[in-house]
């Protein structure tokens, strides 16, 4: 599953940068085969004892609230996030859980702010009119992804 959620990740970004639009056809095959990963580890180990079932639903549950935040700020913002990053999140919290999801989050966040705040700093010393520019959110998943992949001991995915 790691290797279906660098492509997700990868393919979800590169539409991101080039054309500021992911295709929903994207988030469909991601999240069919997210779901089926995860009614299978479901299935693993747990069906004989319900409070581990009762369990591995509350996590699986859990891991769509980053992405349903960001749908919900996208709505309220009317468009300022885009709604592609929310159900980026979304479909990622069927590979990588809540507390992964909510880290890769915040890992691409410092490193959209801190790209954000050099277009700042670059934009007050030429002279240029930066605060119009929008930046897309995902290609920053991708070295938060990697730095994440290496730092937590089980792997991101």
């Amino acid at each position: 599953m790691k290797a279906v959620f660098a492509v997700f990740l990868c393919a979800c970004a590169w539409k991101d940068l080039k054309e500021k639009e992911i295709p929903l056809i994207f988030f469909v095959v991601a999240a069919a085969a997210g779901v089926i990963w995860a009614a299978g580890d479901l299935g693993t180990g747990g069906w004989k004892e319900g409070e581990q079932v009762f369990r591995k639903l509350f996590g699986q549950a859990a891991s769509l609230l980053p992405g349903t935040g960001l749908l919900i700020i996208s709505y309220c913002t009317k468009g300022a996030v885009g709604k592609g990053d929310g159900l980026f999140f979304l479909v990622s919290g069927l590979y990588l859980g809540f507390w992964k999801c909510l880290a890769l989050l915040f890992c691409g966040l410092l490193f959209c702010s801190a790209w954000g705040l050099g277009m700042l700093i670059w934009g007050f010393c030429a002279g240029k009119k930066v605060k119009d520019i929008r930046l897309p959110f995902l290609p920053f998943l991708i070295p938060a992804a990697v730095i994440l992949q290496i730092f937590i001991p089980s792997g991101l995915v």
